[in-house]
């Protein structure tokens, strides 16, 4: 089973997880880790575990499964499956109570559905000066920029370059962006370099 970490927009954060210790968050995605775990190799050890077991009974004639009749055989492996079931869900169900990253996708989801208001708000008329202005002065540029330049630098503490690169050149981007919108006067072109950085 794959576990989904995004939750609907609309489900509340608990306050029981603001301002949490560093130390607590880590403890957490490390049993969310070892839980993930449980969830992706569970299967794997069932089916070799039964198998071992199938094919000791088949060969020394001895065993739990060695008497099994056919009737026996499906339900215990029935059972086997249904148990499989029970323990995914109960770490999924693990999973969510601990996660403490669990509503950081929701964050993104709802600030990209808002923007995609604000895009349907000038379909229907919207001014647009109010809406760059806005725009400019949120911030919204230059706090997009500083989480790609952070999630870069944790790809990079993790060896992935490559993928590291690729949200370093995105956040160089955002900070040009940011400088013709966010920090120019409105209207201005973007110098030289600027559109160099951007082609």
């Amino acid at each position: 089973m794959t576990h989904v970490l995004v939750h609907p927009v609309e489900t509340a954060r608990p306050k029981s997880l603001e301002n949490r210790p560093v130390r607590v968050a880590r403890a957490r995605r490390a049993g969310v880790k070892a839980l993930s775990a449980v969830i992706r190799y569970d299967g794997i050890v069932i089916i070799v575990g039964t198998g071992t077991l199938g094919l000791h009974a088949i060969v020394n004639n001895d065993g739990p499964l060695a008497n099994l009749t056919a009737f026996e055989a499906v339900v215990t492996w029935l059972t086997l499956i249904g148990a499989l079931y029970v323990i995914d869900a109960a770490a999924n169900g693990l999973i969510d109570w601990i996660n403490p990253d669990r509503w950081d996708g929701d964050t993104a989801y709802a600030l990209a559905e808002e923007v995609g208001h604000i895009h349907d708000d000038l379909d229907s008329g919207a001014d647009p000066e109010e809406i760059q202005h806005s725009l400019r002065t949120s911030g919204l540029l230059e706090t997009t920029g500083a989480l790609t330049r952070r999630l870069a630098l944790a790809f990079a503490e993790r060896g992935e370059e490559d993928q590291a690169q690729r949200l370093y050149a995105s956040a160089l981007h955002l900070r040009t962006a940011d400088e013709v919108l966010g920090h120019g006067q409105a209207g201005d072109e973007p110098g030289a370099v600027a559109r160099e950085d951007l082609q």
